[in-house]
This record gives structure tokens, C-alpha cells and sequence, in this order.
């Protein structure tokens, strides 16, 4: 797909697991070589030390001393790095957006379909109001509303009613 999924699944117990030797600044390299390769071509980067240490916020002599223990996680390959169950979970990610994409356009599509514009449209006036806003002292029953003091707290559980 061409539009880049705006966010990285992450699974905290698998990540901890594989990752729990690491300093503070090892993770934050790693987590944030990771978020750049999601958004690059092929969830990959350049293996280049110089652009790697920048995406890495850290200066080149640094990125040196951790590089071996970040790489570690990651495939080199033809001067790219990538990071396998980063590539996987953009595919899934990927697929995902491909078949959600595809059940939008045939429920458009559909003109037998009366409900497919329903999840379209736009009831009410805004702020939050719902469609009754517009109506004066509405309780929700058909009856004049309550005034302010008469009102509790559990009106809004039970959908405004006494």
C-alpha cells in the first residue's frame, strides 16, 4: 500500500522479553531506529553509521559504542537493515488496511445497500448534542426536562430519565 499505517503495533511482553539487557539509551536508539524503518520503503534504512546515529538521536562516537548491541536485532543485507518481525508486522498492518479498504468500497458501492451512507452521516447539530439538541426541554420521554438542581447524577446512566 502506498499511504504509510500510522501506527506501530507493539507487544510490551514479547518486546520486554527480547529486549530486557538493554540500557535506557539502547532502547530508545532501538525504539527509535524501529519507528524510522516503519516509515521508510520496505520498513528499511540505509546501514549507514552516520544516518543511523542521527535517526538514533545520538552523536556518531556513541552510536559507535552501542551500534553492535542495537544491530544485533536487525538483518543487514545489500546495505539496507531490517528488522524481521518489524517487515512482518507491517505486512499484517498492510493486509489488514487492504481488506478494511476494499469492505469500504464495496459498502459505498452498493447502491441496493440503503444502511451502506448510514455510517457516513451526520446527525445533529455538533458539540456532542445529538439530534435533539435543537428540541427545548426534552427529558427524553416526551416530557419537559428537569430543571438543573433535580438532577442527578445517575440521569446520565440512565439516559436522562428518572
Amino acid at each position: 500500500m502506498s499511504k504509510k499505517p500510522s501506527y506501530i503495533p507493539l507487544f510490551p511482553d514479547a518486546y520486554h522479553r527480547d529486549t530486557t539487557y538493554l540500557t535506557t539509551e539502547e532502547h530508545g536508539a532501538y525504539l527509535l531506529l524501529l519507528m524510522a524503518a516503519w516509515g521508510a520503503e520496505g520498513c528499511s534504512l540505509p546501514n549507514d553509521e552516520k544516518r543511523l546515529a542521527a535517526l538514533a538521536k545520538l552523536p556518531l562516537s556513541r552510536w559507535r559504542k552501542i551500534a553492535p548491541t542495537i544491530l544485533e536485532f536487525w538483518t543487514i543485507e545489500r546495505g539496507r537493515i531490517w528488522q524481521g518481525r518489524l517487515v512482518r508486522e507491517r505486512a499484517y498492518v498492510d493486509r489488514r488496511s487492504a481488506k478494511r479498504k476494499d469492505a469500504a468500497d464495496a459498502r459505498w458501492a452498493s447502491k441496493s445497500n440503503a444502511n451502506a451512507y448510514a455510517n457516513g452521516m451526520h446527525l445533529g447539530e455538533g458539540e456532542g448534542e445529538g439530534v435533539l439538541a435543537g428540541i427545548a426541554n426534552f427529558d427524553g420521554e416526551g416530557g419537559p426536562a428537569r430543571e438543573e438542581s433535580e438532577r442527578t447524577p445517575f440521569d446520565v446512566i440512565r439516559g436522562g430519565r428518572r
